[in-house]
């Protein structure tokens, strides 16, 4: 009896069982490292970036001195349309879950980048924590034919720079898919994105050649922080306008800073702590006027000049002038995003409408044109944690002698 209930059980089970209907054999598939998608009078013109495997484990190329990936570019009037005519060219299915990049044309941004990013959105395939570039100045499949030194996959070395830049020199942008979409879709703020920019003799990067010298004659580099205004490019920051975007988003880990020191000279630190609240009030005219605060640790890494560091008052001296540095400068970059953009990348419109909801009501229609003139103050507060293993800068103290 408990013999038929248990076959009649697992028969029962067996039918509930999904099996392995989609499975994909790794030997039938073309893993795409990279995606880049440009303009073209087509429709988009799209690139992967192709791991070869056979040649992957060795950065000269493997044995038969081949290169360790391989692009494959097609035409298509949208993106699925361009991925499908690119079969023609490959010899395995593309498989586009192991993408580590997203790379898209300066000309493709400024048109608007909301019907690409409908398709990688949609695409149950695809994952979302891949980061989000802009090539600034090129086209986004230049920026894929480069081949890069240390990584052996290119699109790990662009991937691998993003994190460590915008860890240890805060100027650029960690953007995944997700977030851009989510500022995207918010009322109060718009979105950006990482640039990254060719360097050197852009002909011969793509062969192997380019990385078999103490310098590469092409490098790929980061090109600050682009300016988005709803899903279009409208422009650029520079190295300095990209750390207060940073700043004030509270998405500084580490960066450098300079400051001149009351002895002459310049004095140098490393931020290793930093700390960002924006606050916002009303006036007395009931309009929303903004205050970023900051708290930020560093250490002392450098004097160039004479200072003397057994006086405290030479370390609160510094820490005076680093704060009104600070506040100025990145006061006038706030401004600069006010007045030439009219983009609010950040948040300022988001924090509105959180503190005041019913307030926000009446802006939420004009904000970008509100946002150009709403007053921006910044406060900063500086704290020298350390100043090094010595305590009297060297020139100082060779003049003495």
């Amino acid at each position: 009896m408990w013999r038929k209930f248990l076959c009649i059980l697992l028969i029962i089970s067996l039918t509930l069982l999904t099996g392995c209907w989609s499975r994909k054999e790794l030997n039938d598939l073309a893993l795409v490292m990279a995606l880049g998608i440009d303009l073209d009078p087509g429709g988009y013109a799209v690139t992967v970036q192709v791991m070869n495997p056979g040649e992957a484990g060795n950065q000269k190329g493997g044995s038969s001195g081949g290169v360790p990936v391989v692009t494959y570019q097609a035409i298509g009037r949208t993106v699925p349309d361009a991925l499908q005519r690119m079969l023609s060219m490959t010899p395995r299915m593309l498989y586009l879950a192991h993408i580590r990049v997203l790379v898209i044309g300066e000309a493709l941004a400024r048109r608007g980048v909301s019907d690409v990013l409908d398709f990688i959105s949609r695409n149950h395939e695809l994952r979302t924590d891949f980061f989000l570039l802009v090539a600034k100045e090129s086209r986004a499949s230049k920026i894929l034919e480069i081949i890069t030194p240390f990584e052996h996959i290119p699109a790990n070395s662009l991937y691998s720079s993003i994190l460590v830049s915008h860890k240890k020199w805060a100027a650029t942008g960690k953007v995944t898919l997700q977030q851009f979409i989510t500022e995207l879709e918010r009322g109060g703020s718009n979105p950006v994105m990482s640039g990254v920019q060719l360097n050197g003799d852009r002909q011969n990067g793509g062969s192997v050649n380019n990385v078999d010298t103490i310098s590469p004659k092409t490098m790929i580099e980061h090109a600050g922080i682009a300016v988005f205004k709803k899903d279009k490019l409208v422009g650029w920051l520079d190295e300095p306008g990209s750390k207060t975007v940073n700043y004030v988003l509270d998405e500084v880990d580490s960066t450098v800073s300079n400051e001149h020191s009351p002895g002459g000279g310049l004095a140098g630190f490393i931020i290793t702590r930093s700390d960002s609240n924006l606050d916002v009030r009303l006036d007395a005219q009931g309009k929303p006027e903004f205050t970023v605060r900051l708290n930020i640790e560093a250490n002392l890494t450098t004097i160039q000049g004479k200072l003397n560091l057994n006086n405290p008052a030479s370390i609160e001296d510094i820490q005076r002038n680093l704060e009104q540095d600070y506040d100025l400068s990145l006061t006038q970059n706030i401004r600069e995003v006010q007045q030439k953009y009219g983009a609010d990348i950040f948040g300022f419109g988001e924090a509105l409408h959180r503190k005041y909801p019913r307030l926000w009501r009446t802006y939420r229609e004009n904000w970008e044109d509100s946002f150009r003139t709403v007053k921006v103050n910044v406060r900063s507060k500086i704290v020298i944690q350390r100043i090094g293993s010595i305590i009297q800068p060297l020139k100082q103290e060779i003049e003495e002698k």
